[in-house]
């Protein structure tokens, strides 16, 4: 199949490239075609400003037999920053790639998140995809009001969830980039939004593009997964792998508990094995730590999971303010 991935330079669109290169897929980058003339930041072509037929003209001449809906303004913290391009992304690219994918005749694969679940209701049992919906953040708000336009609007699609991915270089926002940043470049006090006595469940990002891809190989269409690896620890019993493995004492975060709207975020993953399938067994919580830190300490670019948490300190802008209290 011939796939292509909006906002392609982003995290799980770098290591879905390679995923879909090694299952004999043909990847088709977007970001030299003229069609699309409005370009973000990264060079990327822009979801929003580029209407829906420039974006169907795109499919048809190209073609493009996926797209594989990933640019998105992501995290409590960078929609709090960035609210206008949050809103503009989020709801009405979404709803451009939508409309452009049914008039080519492509599949639409929309990549959510969890954190549309009322996870408070759920602290002592599993998130299923059928469980209730009550998204608490800006961000969740419009990740759920995305995913439903696709689930309402599209002709052929598939939602996948993920649950916490995270994976060395690149990694934007999660606790493990941040923390193995910090310890090695010596940073203190940094804000983790957080409460150490939770559980998390994360998964590597490896493990989520096999998931992505084999969901686009498989039968199912028009249907929704929530995709996890079904092994949470403590957030603090995560700090001591990596101190662990780092082989040193990890004194650099600042906990923010209150802010841990989601408090235990256990999710099942029985609909997709069931379903579908990984194609290889998913990488572990020990195995993906030691691949993070592994690449943030052979990263020679300006890579730093923490420019969000510094932009907003910048900014004065409180961050606090923007997550619901428990």
């Amino acid at each position: 199949m011939n796939i292509a991935i909006t906002g392609e330079k982003g995290f799980i669109a770098q290591n879905l490239i390679t995923e879909i290169t090694r299952r004999g897929h043909k990847f088709i980058s977007l970001l030299s075609v003229d069609i699309l003339p409005y370009k973000n930041k990264k060079g990327e072509p822009c979801v929003y400003r580029n209407n829906k037929s420039l974006w169907s003209r795109t499919f048809k001449e190209k073609n493009i037999d996926v797209v594989i809906h990933n640019a998105a303004v992501v995290g409590t913290d960078v929609v709090a920053l960035n609210s206008k391009k949050a809103v503009n992304t989020n709801l009405l690219g979404t709803q451009n790639i939508t409309e452009a994918a049914n008039e080519a005749g492509i599949l639409n694969v929309y990549i959510g998140t969890t954190v549309i679940y009322d996870t408070p209701r759920y602290q002592d049992s599993l998130i299923y995809e059928n469980s209730v919906i009550n998204p608490s953040t800006h961000y969740a708000v419009q990740k759920y009001a995305g995913e439903m336009t696709v689930k309402n609007s599209a002709k052929e699609w598939l939602v996948l969830r993920p649950l916490f991915a995270y994976g060395g270089v690149g990694d934007p926002n999660s606790l493990i980039a941040k923390t193995i940043y910090s310890v090695k470049n010596n940073i203190k006090n940094v804000d983790m939004f957080l409460d150490p006595e939770k559980m998390k469940d994360y998964m590597h990002v490896f493990t989520f593009c096999d998931a992505i891809v084999s969901a686009i190989e498989s039968n199912e269409r028009n249907n929704d997964f929530n995709v996890s690896v079904e092994s949470p620890k403590k957030t603090s019993e995560i700090i001591q792998e990596i101190s662990i493995q780092l082989n040193k004492k990890i004194d650099v975060l600042n906990w923010h508990p209150q802010t841990d709207y989601l408090g235990n975020h256990l999710l099942s993953c029985e609909k997709f094995r069931s379903k579908i399938g990984f194609s290889r067994e998913p990488i572990t919580l020990q195995e993906g730590i030691a691949l993070s830190i592994a690449g943030i300490e052979n990263d020679i670019t300006d890579y730093n999971p923490l420019v969000y948490l510094e932009e907003a300190r910048n900014k004065n802008v409180d961050l606090l303010s923007y997550f619901p209290k428990k």
